[in-house]
């Protein structure tokens, strides 16, 4: 067993809607692998054998959605295929916002680089009910390096990041089929839908080219997140 899964072990076992409890479990399991990058370079390397891995890797879409920023790299460092829990790195690079959105699992995230600018827009209830117009934040705060959080997959949030801002992220299993985010035009919701129910094409676009995560890893080392 890796350093990352023996960390990541006590996180297969938890209730995911116990916000609470993912918080507290994560936050040992995120600041762990924060301090010491060589958990993080050893499961970078050892992407080059999990083709499976590599396949949930993920590059921005230049064919994506119009009026969405998210010029977000997603790194999946480990996927368990029994409870859907899975470690990602992001990326996030010039031009990255977000649209009011929830998720369809409850995660955690620690950032190690940079900072974001963070809406927490509150569980405005369930997916089909009627959202205020306009849709306004009920909190905002500044994530900074070392700050880490749990959200439970009801809450809709948005982000700000600043190019080169880079956070640890564990997600829990799928709660539900689809996500949404809200149009910043007509206040309508837009669905995303999971990689099981997405096209090949779908899938081969957004796809990271093993260039790419060559790439991305030399950056990492540059920035001293791989100790």
């Amino acid at each position: 067993m890796t350093a990352l899964e023996t960390l990541v072990e006590p996180l297969l076992k938890i209730d995911w809607d116990d916000t609470d409890a993912v918080e507290a479990v994560a936050e040992e399991a995120l600041k762990a692998v924060a301090a010491d990058g060589r958990i993080l370079r050893e499961a970078l390397a050892a992407l080059a054998e999990r083709p499976d891995l590599q396949a949930l890797c993920e590059h921005p879409d230049p064919q994506g959605t119009a009026d969405l920023g998210q010029q977000l790299d997603k790194v999946v460092l480990y996927a368990d295929p029994d409870s859907g829990v899975r470690v990602r790195l992001h990326a996030f690079w010039p031009g990255y916002y977000d649209l009011p959105h929830n998720h369809r699992w409850t995660f955690a995230s620690l950032v190690m680089r940079g900072r974001f600018r963070h809406r927490i827009y509150g569980d405005q209830g369930p997916d089909d009910a009627p959202l205020p117009v306009p849709l306004l934040p009920l909190h905002v705060r500044h994530e900074e390096p070392g700050n880490v959080y749990a959200l439970h997959h009801r809450m809709l949030h948005a982000l700000i990041a600043e190019p080169g801002t880079v956070s640890l992220v564990v997600r829990g299993p799928a709660a539900k089929d689809r996500s949404f985010l809200v149009r910043e035009s007509d206040g309508a919701r837009v669905w995303h839908v999971g990689a099981s129910n997405e096209s090949s094409q779908q899938l081969a676009r957004k796809r990271m080219s093993p260039a790419r995560l060559a790439e991305l890893t030399e950056l990492f080392g540059t920035w001293g997140l791989l100790g």
